[in-house]
C-alpha cells in the first residue's frame, strides 16, 4: 500500500512537471511578443526590455486606421456568428428530429463537403459573386452564414440526438409545432453547443485574412487582412519597420479571441464531448 501510494505521487509529480513544461513552451511565444511590444522602437529584440514603452500600443492605433479595421472585423464576424449559429442549428435540428426521404444520404453528403479544402472553392466562389456584382461588400458573408457550416450542423445534430424524444412528444401533445419545439425546448437545453459554435465561428471569421483580401477593397478589410500589409514604419523613414509596434498590434488583434475563449471555455469541452455521444 505504501509503495502504491508512493508510485501514485511520483506519477502525479511527473505528470505535473510535463504539463508545466508544455505550458511554458506554449506560453513563451506570447510572452516574447508581449515583452518585445514594450521595448523601444530603436532597440533590438530582447527577452526583458531595458525600458517600458506603452506608447507602442498607441502607435499601433494611430499609424494605420486600426479602429476602422476593427469595425470591419466585428461586422464580418458578427454576420458570420449570428447567421451561422442560427442556420446550422435549424438544419441540425431537422437532421436530428424530422423524418424525410433521403435524410441520411443528404446528411452524409453534407459531411463529405468537410473533406473539400476551402481554398479549392475560393476562386470559383469569387468568380460567381463577382459576376453577380456582390464583391466589395459584406453580402457574401450573409449568404455563407445563411448556408450554415457542415461541421456546426454535425455538432448540433449530434447534440440534439441526445435530448430525450419524450420532450418532443409532450410538446406536440400540447400543440407545439416543430419550430416551437426547437425554439422553446431545444435552444434552452443547448447552451453548451451554442456557445461552442459561437466561439469557434467567431475565432474562424476573426482570423480569416484570405477571404476579405479576395472579396473586399482595402478600405473594407478586416483587421487580420490589414495587419499583413500594415505599414508600421517611421513617418520620416519608411525603410525602418517598427517591430515593437507590430508586436503590439498583433497582441491587440489576438485579444478578442482570447477573451471569447475564456468566456466560453466552460462550455467548449462539454459541447464537443456531448456532441459525439450518439451516432
Amino acid at each position: 500500500m505504501v509503495a502504491t501510494g508512493t508510485n501514485r505521487k511520483v506519477n502525479r509529480a511527473i505528470l505535473y512537471t510535463v504539463v508545466i513544461i508544455l505550458s511554458l513552451l506554449f506560453l513563451f511565444p506570447g510572452l516574447w511578443t508581449f515583452l518585445n511590444s514594450l521595448r523601444s522602437i530603436y532597440s533590438i529584440n530582447q527577452l526583458i526590455p531595458s525600458s517600458i514603452h506603452w506608447g507602442n500600443y498607441a502607435m499601433a492605433f494611430t499609424l494605420v486606421p486600426y479602429l476602422q479595421y476593427i469595425g470591419n472585423s466585428f461586422i464580418i464576424s458578427g454576420i458570420t456568428v449570428v447567421l451561422t449559429t442560427i442556420s446550422s442549428g435549424i438544419v441540425g435540428f431537422g437532421f436530428a428530429r424530422l423524418e424525410a426521404p433521403g435524410k441520411k444520404f443528404l446528411f452524409m453528403f453534407i459531411l463529405s463537403t468537410m473533406m473539400l479544402p476551402t481554398v479549392v472553392t475560393q476562386i470559383p466562389t469569387y468568380v460567381v459573386f463577382n459576376r453577380i456584382g456582390l464583391t466589395n461588400n459584406f453580402w457574401p458573408w450573409v449568404f455563407w452564414g445563411i448556408g450554415g457550416s457542415p461541421f456546426f450542423i454535425f455538432l448540433y445534430r449530434q447534440f440534439f440526438m441526445n435530448i430525450p424524444k419524450d420532450l418532443d412528444e409532450s410538446a406536440r401533445i400540447d400543440g407545439c409545432t416543430s419550430f416551437g419545439i426547437f425554439w422553446r425546448i431545444f435552444i434552452p437545453l443547448s447552451i453548451p453547443i451554442i456557445t461552442t459554435v459561437v466561439v469557434m465561428s467567431f475565432q474562424g471569421s476573426w482570423g480569416d485574412f484570405m477571404t476579405p483580401f479576395m472579396f473586399l477593397d482595402s478600405d473594407k478589410w478586416n483587421l487580420a487582412t490589414a495587419l499583413i500589409g500594415a505599414n508600421y514604419t517611421l513617418p520620416n523613414n519608411p525603410n525602418i519597420q517598427l517591430i515593437p509596434v507590430i508586436n503590439a498590434a498583433t497582441l491587440l488583434f489576438a485579444l478578442p479571441i482570447i477573451i471569447t475563449f475564456f468566456i466560453g471555455q466552460r462550455y467548449l469541452i462539454e459541447g464537443i464531448v456531448t456532441s459525439g455521444l450518439k451516432a
